[in-house]
């Protein structure tokens, strides 16, 4: 504190983001899930730009470019640790796996779904966990003024 009494009061701001310790092991579910993601968005950047050029594969055209723009926004709202994002590239990913089964009428790539699926998921219990940490610590380090 001052001795100047003209001097404004000075607040302490904390980043409850960064003031507080994850295990590597929850940051890790987080990291694979946008690292996928991000390959998942590539592959389908591929397929698609093969599709515009003449070349469709498993019918994809350039209307699939959405589906580009809406991974890798996902694939950023993972990365800034959104729950949400975590939980609607899951089931984005699975009900387009579907959807393609559907319309080629036959599975490809389970393998590679199972593997992207359980990234995913991990996404989703790494975000769910990290923001239980961060609340859980954000409420224990604010004291409770009570009512004057």
């Amino acid at each position: 504190m001052s001795d100047n009494p003209y001097e404004a009061p000075v607040a302490e701001v904390r980043d409850y983001k960064t003031e507080f310790s994850v295990p590597d092991e929850v940051l890790k579910k987080i990291k694979h899930a946008w690292i996928a993601a991000i390959f998942s968005g590539l592959i389908t950047l591929i397929v698609t730009l093969f599709a515009i050029f003449g070349h469709s594969i498993l019918g994809f055209t350039a209307w699939e470019l959405g589906d580009v723009i809406l991974i890798f926004g996902l694939a950023y709202g993972i990365y800034r640790r959104s729950r949400t994002c975590a939980v609607i590239m899951l089931l984005y990913f699975i009900a387009s796996k579907i959807l393609i089964m559907y319309q080629t009428g036959t599975a490809n790539g389970p393998v590679m779904a199972i593997v992207f699926i359980y990234f995913y998921w991990q996404g989703v219990v790494g975000t769910f966990t990290f923001h239980k940490i961060s609340e859980s610590l954000k409420n224990d380090s604010i004291p409770y003024s009570g009512d004057n």
